[in-house]
């Protein structure tokens, strides 16, 4: 009883002990975790944090980590077949000494070494050193994408810190306007309905402040999340402006032939299917085996040397099936070429319009709708303190200038994700990190 004791007592101190080093192993990687992204700062701008992405970003590190196995491959491609060494003994049956061999016993020992005589192991190289190119243009393909989508949600960050200046404003403004109120309350020139509407409505703006500020800790979330990173609570820095990105479609697209990522990852997959055809058509050929070895037997002692040369005959399978593969594959990234040549330049067209179109409403909402906003705040404050319009009036009077300052936001978000759509599709969105508007 007591050693079915000890047994179990023992076996809980150390499931007790498993647990308590996972828990310390998981608190120091949290831990260090932590102190990597404390070391981020706080406050950061677009190109800090697209360094960042760069740098130290896990999933970036995740995406180049592929080109790493492509480069294993090469490594494979370029090792020589092994060697063989064929050992073997026989031995005599009881009473039938002579019917095989003089002696006792006779032990072979046998060399058998592959030879690439067709080319194969240069055809196998090439073709994984043109999937480590392939592999590169797909990293950069997902670092593209990867800027496009930190940067679409910098601006959104940007756009509802924005947001919520307005809304401050706003705000305070209001407070302005419950004084003015409360003090004709005072006077006997409002009524109490007056003070309780203006209430409401300061106590409404309260309310999508706050709804302002979780939209912001969700896209600040979605950020680290994106990037993977823990716990980096960041601020965004900066002018929410349009980037100036060109919109000419013609001088766009010679640009998309030179420094779009997708097409050139297209271009390079036909380069390797050629590599894989070749490597197909070399792979055809048999690998002939040469071999040399000796036989020796004991009592009587003899030593025979023996060589020779082996090779499958190609009757059957002449490597068909690897020939119509590599067809297959390279007839693909054909089609996958011309396919993603034809939608990119629908694509860039689609985004130059949109870009174009949304340029031009945020030029005529400046002019005709965002900049009369002072004189018309004036007077409706004017219009209200002399009795010629009532609370309801100053009231709506507010509530536009909230909308159309809210609605400019949006329209300088809406053009900048025009932009970076258009210079993803371009190949311009790395190259303008280099030299930030």
């Amino acid at each position: 009883m007591n050693n079915e004791y000890l047994k179990i007592n023992k076996s809980s101190m150390l499931a007790i002990t498993g647990l308590i080093t996972l828990l310390m192993i998981c608190q120091n990687s949290f831990a260090a975790e932590l102190e990597k992204t404390n070391d981020f700062p706080k406050v950061v701008t677009i190109q800090q944090l697209l360094q960042i992405v760069r740098e130290k970003s896990p999933r970036y590190a995740v995406a180049r980590s592929q080109i790493e196995a492509a480069q294993a491959e090469v490594v494979a491609a370029s090792v020589l077949p092994n060697p063989r060494v064929t050992y073997g003994r026989y031995d005599q049956a009881a009473g039938q000494v002579g019917t095989q061999f003089d002696g006792l016993s006779q032990q072979n020992v046998t060399v058998e070494v592959p030879v690439l005589l067709a080319g194969q192991r240069g055809a196998r190289k090439e073709a994984a050193e043109r999937k480590v190119d392939v592999s590169e243009t797909d990293v950069e393909v997902e670092y593209n994408q990867l800027v496009r989508d930190t940067w679409g949600l910098f601006v959104q960050l940007l756009a509802g810190q924005q947001r919520v200046l307005v809304l401050e404003e706003a705000q305070q403004e209001l407070e302005r306007l419950k004084s003015i109120i409360s003090g004709k309350e005072d006077a006997g020139t409002a009524s109490r309905y007056d003070v309780l509407r203006i209430t409401q409505e300061l106590q409404n703006l309260q309310a999508r402040l706050e709804n302002t500020q979780t939209e912001i800790a969700s896209t600040v979330g979605k950020i680290g999340a994106l990037l993977g990173f823990s716990d980096w609570k960041l601020e965004a820095s900066g002018t929410l402006a349009p980037i100036g990105a060109p919109a000419d479609v013609d001088a766009l697209w010679q640009q998309v032939e030179n420094n779009n990522p997708e097409l050139e990852s297209a271009r390079r997959e036909t380069v390797a299917a050629d590599a894989g055809l070749e490597r197909a058509r070399r792979e055809r050929f048999p690998v002939p085996s040469l071999f040399v070895g000796t036989a020796f037997t004991d009592k009587p002692y003899g030593n025979a040397i023996y060589s020779g040369i082996s090779v499958d005959l190609p009757l059957f399978d002449r490597g068909q099936g690897g020939m119509a593969k590599a067809a297959a594959e390279q007839n693909a990234a054909l089609l996958k070429r011309d396919l993603k040549l034809a939608s990119t330049k629908q694509e860039l067209e689609r985004a130059v319009n949109v870009l174009a179109r949304r340029r031009d409403t945020l030029v005529k909402f400046e002019r005709d709708v965002l900049k009369p906003l002072p004189t018309l705040k004036q007077m409706a404050e004017d219009a209200y303190r002399l009795g010629k319009s009532g609370l309801l009036e100053l009231l709506d009077s507010s509530r536009s200038r909230i909308e159309i300052k809210l609605s400019h936001l949006d329209l300088l978000t809406g053009e900048i994700e025009a932009e970076l759509d258009t210079m993803m599709v371009s190949g311009l969105l790395v190259t303008a990190l280099e030299q930030p508007k």
